[in-house]
């Protein structure tokens, strides 16, 4: 039944569910060609993992669905996996678990969060609260927030110039306004200290510290996504795939339209257009959100990669609808 029925299968995008005896869906994927993605479920490869190994032999059945792109498919099995949390699906499916990251002007400065929080300076959320960890152990190792050696030196200021309290305060601010989008100095401070393990010659310690300076950068970039998402822009991608142009609308955390263009359209005529089915009860809602839910983060690293890859994205300022 099942070879029968990948033998059927489209070489077109789109998505598959995979059923157990029992028609529980245990597993969502996508794929730029359906055929070719599923059936390699059955054929023996020695790169399946154990995970993908455990699931294949509880697998009766299937179900697909067509979609355009493989943009769309990517959109579809994120919506999907949200919705039925398949037992298999690890990516997506655990978003309540994900982080904050709070920096306040009382020790301890920097916590990571499992929920949102009023008190001090909060971004996120992150996937990974292990990630937020290793960014609040770099931050103070950068800044010496805590612990005998707080005061041993000026970070930001040396101490004929200015009190070791006064200093200390200048710090907090230099990681409020990093962490705000404002400023780099988190990655020059870092920088620096990359620069002065190599002319010491203590190669480990540069090493160690490169791969802080790009750990840092990485999150950065992602909390710089996030603070452009919440600043009241709407953001249009325009896809060419096969001769002609999709394109997305996508607003605070959330993909609100889509249309199709046989021509090439600027990004003017696809945001008239794209904008002009969306009610204004959507509208007051998004102009209410204050920051992106949990379930709304896996999103917008898909809209924003793959576009930015394949396509265009263009942002603009939300006007009042």
């Amino acid at each position: 039944m099942l070879k029968e029925k990948i033998k059927n299968l489209p070489k077109t995008p789109g998505i598959y569910k995979m059923k157990n005896t029992s028609g529980d869906i245990i597993y969502v994927g996508k794929a730029k060609n359906l055929k070719q993605r599923v059936s390699s479920y059955f054929i023996q490869n020695k790169q399946h993992s154990r995970k993908v190994l455990e699931m294949i032999r509880w697998i009766d059945d299937f179900d697909y669905e067509i979609v355009d792109t493989e943009f769309d498919a990517l959109l579809l099995e994120c919506h999907l996996i949200h919705q039925i949390r398949p037992r298999y699906n690890r990516m997506m499916n655990y978003y309540e678990g994900y982080g904050f990251f709070q920096l306040i002007d009382k020790a301890p400065y920097l916590k990571v969060l499992s929920e949102w929080s009023a008190d001090g300076l909060v971004i996120g959320p992150f996937f990974k609260q292990s990630k937020i960890q290793e960014l609040k152990e770099i931050i103070n190792s950068t800044y010496r927030l805590d612990g005998p050696l707080k005061y041993v030196e000026g970070i930001v200021k040396k101490y004929d110039e200015i009190s070791p309290e006064a200093e200390f305060d200048m710090r907090i601010q230099e990681i409020k306004q990093t962490l705000s989008g404002q400023s780099t100095a988190l990655l020059t401070r870092i920088d620096q200290r990359v620069q002065a393990a190599s002319e010491r010659h203590d190669f480990e310690a540069s090493a160690q510290w490169w791969n802080n300076y790009l750990t840092v950068q990485r999150f950065l970039r992602r909390n710089k996504q996030l603070i452009q998402i919440m600043q009241n822009q709407t953001f249009v991608g325009i896809l060419p795939e096969n001769g002609s142009y999709y394109c997305y609308l996508y607003a605070k955390g959330e993909l609100l339209n889509r249309v199709i263009y046989q021509r090439k359209p600027n990004f003017q005529q696809a945001k008239k257009r794209l904008e002009k089915e969306i009610s204004a009860k959507t509208w007051q809602r998004l102009e209410g959100k204050t920051r992106l839910d949990k379930a709304d983060v896996d999103l917008f690293p898909i809209f924003f990669n793959y576009l930015n890859q394949h396509g265009q994205v263009l942002g603009f300022e939300s006007q009042e609808k």
